[in-house]
């Protein structure tokens, strides 16, 4: 049951990271720039943003976005 609560948490926290990053996406471009994530999250630095940006494109993706939710590098709510 334990494990069910947990998945199920799990799924819930993703849906709601997948409409809050559809609509950070202002330019609808597929990507997060630092200012359509700073908009988002006004205490984001440059050097944070950089450190997230796992691939160094300059932009973020949904997996580099996740990673930085679940870390807690950016909080859960923005």
């Amino acid at each position: 049951m334990k494990a069910l609560s947990l998945t199920s948490a799990a799924l819930i926290a993703l849906a709601s990271t997948a409409i809050a990053a559809t609509e950070m996406d202002t330019d609808g471009d597929g990507a997060y720039s630092f200012n359509e994530v700073l908009a988002a999250y006004p205490t984001l630095t440059e050097e944070t943003f950089i450190s997230i940006d796992a691939d160094a494109s300059g932009s973020l993706n949904d997996e580099e976005l996740a990673a930085a939710l679940e870390s807690g590098v950016l909080p859960s709510e923005g």
